[in-house]
């Protein structure tokens, strides 16, 4: 993302707790700030891409923390997926301070983030989304204003609910054909050439035939974001049991492969029907 931004003309600084990041971004051309009151002192836009909600308290709100900062005429926008009720507290309190905020997560993981091509969906006030739209440009292609605050956060929250279920939904399936001595191989290929095809399918089932599990996006992550889908779910006073089933399915899998791919749900399944779903080819 950074590189991206930088390409597109824009003057970036950064500030990480993981130094490789802040290496690799100094040798582009970035400037380095001290802390993340620092950044939001020397940027007119500033942008947070953040882990946890625990993070974000310490980012914005914390010793050194953004809010900490001169925000008056300044835009901040959040890339974290969290709950809309956070992104709420923060636009409340920037709003306070005389700056702009923004929810707008992403999606395409590292290759999109790499490719430029990231889907960013925002919420937010129209004025605010309009400002940082070539800045939006520079990062992504898929671009959406959702609405008012939170909604942005709302939308990935379902987007990260389905990425969950479908892949729930593909462990057993592909655990199960294992059982019945059926080709995965061939298996994937009618998948991708049917009805029952999805990003998913292309997503995950090629890294379980490789065992590749390294990750890009991991079960801890995403068993993050399914609680907060739940949480959103209980807001609304509305049951949804699938969400639940795939939630508990992640929480064993955050126990055993916290910091694996979302692919290593596989394993959960493998292990307890005593298969190992991998390619013949």
């Amino acid at each position: 993302m950074v590189r991206n931004l930088l390409n597109a003309g824009f003057s970036v600084t950064v500030v990480s707790r993981s130094r490789g990041p802040i290496e690799t971004a100094l040798s582009l051309g970035a400037e380095e700030a001290l802390h993340p009151c620092d950044l939001a002192e020397k940027a007119d836009i500033i942008l947070t891409c953040l882990p946890l909600p625990s993070t974000i308290e310490k980012v914005y709100f914390g010793d050194n923390g953004i809010l900490q900062a001169d925000l008056n005429g300044k835009l901040v926008i959040d890339h974290s997926t969290v709950s809309p009720l956070l992104n709420r507290r923060t636009y409340a309190a920037i709003k306070e301070k005389g700056g702009s905020y923004m929810d707008a997560p992403l999606s395409g993981g590292p290759m999109g983030a790499e490719a430029g091509t990231l889907a960013i969906m925002c919420g937010g006030d129209r004025a605010d989304y309009d400002r940082a739209l070539p800045v939006f440009e520079a990062m992504g292609k898929h671009l959406f204003f959702i609405g008012e605050i939170g909604s942005g956060s709302f939308v990935k929250l379902m987007n990260n609910y389905l990425i969950g279920v479908h892949t729930a939904a593909l462990a057993e399936t592909f655990c199960l054909a294992t059982k019945a001595g059926v080709d995965t191989n061939m298996l994937y290929d009618v998948l991708a050439a049917s009805t029952g095809e999805s990003k998913m399918l292309h997503r995950i089932v090629p890294l379980v035939h490789k065992r590749d599990f390294a990750p890009r996006f991991s079960n801890e992550l995403l068993h993050k974001d399914m609680k907060l889908a739940t949480e959103l779910a209980d807001a609304y006073e509305m049951d949804m049991p699938i969400n639940r089933l795939a939630e508990e399915m992640y929480a064993i899998a955050k126990s055993k492969y916290p910091k694996e791919d979302m692919a290593a749900l596989f394993k959960v399944y493998e292990e307890a029907s005593g298969v190992v779903v991998r390619t013949e080819k």
